[in-house]
This record gives structure tokens, sequence and C-alpha cells, in this order.
């Protein structure tokens, strides 16, 4: 063999080794890239499932405020309402005789059991 030949030969195992090398690398880094694909993935993912939760939860929250908001206004509207019966029946009463007389003592029990049994729903209390 001649020192070509054997050149040749080096040159030739060198070139496999770094054929070889080189390949090694390129899997190692594709697996790298298969992994860091699957890694992102699985983040996507939780970052879309933690969104999706919390914008159920904003969701919930602004539901239930709007349930506060129109309990409170419909609270307001019973206290106008009460008070606004309250000041006309004053302002009735005022002026009737009879408001100012007291009331007998019969009538009241009768009023109050007529209560009674209507509250109760046994009955008609017009009939009592």
């Amino acid at each position: 063999m001649t020192f070509a030949d054997r050149l040749i030969a080096a040159g030739a195992i060198a070139l496999l080794v770094t054929v070889g090398v080189v390949w090694v690398k390129a899997e190692r880094t594709h697996s790298d890239n298969v992994q860091l694909r699957r890694d992102l993935q699985t983040q996507t993912q939780a970052r879309n499932t933690a969104e999706w939760l919390l914008h159920g939860q904003e969701q919930t929250i602004q539901i239930f405020s709007a349930i506060r908001a129109a309990n409170a206004a419909a609270r307001r509207e019973d206290e106008r309402l009460r008070d606004e019966a309250q000041n006309q029946i004053t302002l009735i009463l005022e002026k009737d005789e009879c408001a100012k007389r007291d009331v007998p003592a019969a009538a009241v029990e009768w009023l109050q059991r007529v209560e009674n049994r209507a509250r109760s729903g046994s009955g008609d209390p017009a009939a009592y």
C-alpha cells in the first residue's frame, strides 16, 4: 500500500467518523426537538385550560355581581314603595275620624282569627 492509498484510507475513515458523529448529533437534536415540541404542547394545553378556568370564574363573578346589584336595586325599590305606601296611609288616616278611635276588642279577635286561618290555609277565612 502506498502512502497515497493510506492517505485516502485515513481520509475515508475520518470522513466516516465525521459523518457518524454528525449523524449522532443530528439524531440527538431531532430527539431533543421532539421532546421540546411535546413539552410545548403540554404547556400550551395547561395554559389553555388555565385561561378557560379563569374565564369561567370571571363570568361567574360577573353573574353574581349582577345578581347582587339587582337584589340591591329591588330592595331599594321595595323600601321606596313601602315608605310611599306608609306615607299615603298616614295622610289618608289623618283626615279620617274613624282612624282616631280604638278598634273594639271583639273585632280585633275576629280579625286575628281570620288572619291565622288565612295563613294556615284552613278554609275560607271570610266564613269565620
